[in-house]
């Protein structure tokens, strides 16, 4: 009677034990599959949330390149044409101040920055105007220099032309004067994945311009060095 029990229930055990292999089988297929299918889709939204702070990062660094060459700039009397760096009104020392407020951005190899110098055209532009103090009446903005940081692209023009100076919505009275500063960057998306992925789609150039009137009222002058 024994062993008519034992001999009964080895084939369920071997029945039961198949198809627990069976059932462990398909859920690490199932679990598979849904790594397959999860775990590309979580580094794309990992990889995307993480080129959109990168964009913003670099957006915002530029903003603050433009104001704070716009605000120095505007307490300055005279700016020196010459590349040196051995003074603070040089050319040359403002092209590297700007590349060092957009750091980490490489602005000297990827970016540009255009000074534009304005006046009101009924006045002498190019010496200190013996009463500064604005009229009420509208003035005519007039670029009287520009210049831009010697490791400019062609690619990267200024907007700040004889016809399109100051937006209408600024306003520009009688004896005015104004600095425009004008920050280019070509920013490369995808930047964490440029060691396996060249030329990756999206390139574009950031582009940021700040108006700023000149803190004592009188033009800016450019000088020889």
């Amino acid at each position: 009677m024994t062993r008519t029990l034992n001999s009964q229930s080895r084939p369920a055990s071997r029945f039961t034990a198949r198809l627990l292999a069976r059932v462990w089988r398909s859920q690490r297929g199932a679990a598979a599959i849904e790594f397959v299918l999860v775990v590309p889709l979580m580094m794309l939204v990992l990889l995307g949330f993480t080129e959109l702070y990168m964009y913003m990062r670099t957006v915002s660094n530029l903003e603050r390149t433009a104001f704070t060459l716009a605000d120095s700039i505007g307490q300055m009397q005279t700016v020196i044409d010459t590349t040196a760096t051995d003074n603070s009104n040089n050319l040359g020392a403002i092209w590297a101040a700007a590349a060092i407020l957009a750091a980490p951005s490489t602005l000297s190899t990827k970016g540009g920055v255009v000074i534009t110098s304005v006046c009101d055209a009924s006045t002498s532009c190019t010496t200190p105007i013996a009463t500064p103090a604005q009229s009420a009446g509208a003035g005519t903005p007039m670029i009287t220099w520009q210049r831009k940081a010697p490791w400019n692209t062609a690619a990267m023009a200024t907007q700040e032309t004889a016809s399109n100076i100051l937006p209408s919505t600024w306003p520009f009275r009688s004896g005015d004067t104004a600095i425009v500063v004008e920050v280019f960057y070509t920013y490369n998306p995808f930047a964490m994945t440029s060691a396996f992925w060249k030329n990756p789609p999206g390139q574009m150039t950031i582009y940021e311009r700040v108006y700023v009137r000149q803190r004592d009222g009188q033009p800016l002058l450019i000088k020889a060095s």
